[in-house]
């Protein structure tokens, strides 16, 4: 049961925690549009997605062969999505090369993922959210296989697009460390 004493309530550090991951949000927004802005004027097309949600989704949940973060994008963007998607796949490039961008605040992770086609000049941008403590499973689990993925999918769980990237270490700095706490 929640203790209320001299310090600042439960629901007083929850609110401010709220508060705090609304910002971080609305920033890890903003830095998403500023890296797909400085691409464009490096020649690149983009296509820049905030997801509805992000799910760090273990080999235990769901299909043990469909591992990663899942982000669940809005419909309006499915098409543009899986038109930069295929194309991608179609003209051999496939989306090889990735860098995610990540900040921590409080427990919650705040990241965008930048994939790039460099055979069309095309990155896919992606900016999530999830709590830590949810990601554990996934973080053992990449670290086990030595890979990760990305999915790509609608809220009614229409797969858009995976993406499978060499390491994890991008993802999960420090796994090792936080999985021996």
């Amino acid at each position: 049961m929640t203790e209320m004493g001299e310090n600042e309530s439960y629901a007083e550090r929850f609110a401010g925690s709220s508060e705090q991951a609304k910002n971080a949000w609305e920033a890890t927004i903003q830095d998403m549009k500023g890296m797909a802005a400085e691409l464009e004027e490096g020649g690149w097309s983009t296509t820049a997605i905030a997801a509805v949600d992000t799910a760090p989704n273990s080999p235990e949940v769901g299909n043990p062969d469909r591992f990663g973060f899942v982000y669940v994008i809005p419909d309006n963007f499915a098409d543009q999505f899986v038109d930069v998607f295929d194309r991608g796949h179609e003209e051999g490039g496939e989306f090889q090369e990735y860098e995610v961008y990540r900040s921590e605040v409080g427990e919650h992770v705040f990241q965008v993922t930048v994939l790039y086609d460099e055979p069309t000049a095309n990155a896919i941008l992606l900016a999530g959210s999830y709590e830590l403590i949810n990601a554990q499973d996934l973080m053992r689990a990449a670290l086990d296989q030595g890979a990760m993925f990305t999915h790509v999918q609608t809220l009614d769980q229409t797969a858009l697009g995976s993406f499978q990237h060499e390491g994890w270490e991008h993802f999960f700095p420090n796994a090792r460390q936080r999985l021996d706490e």
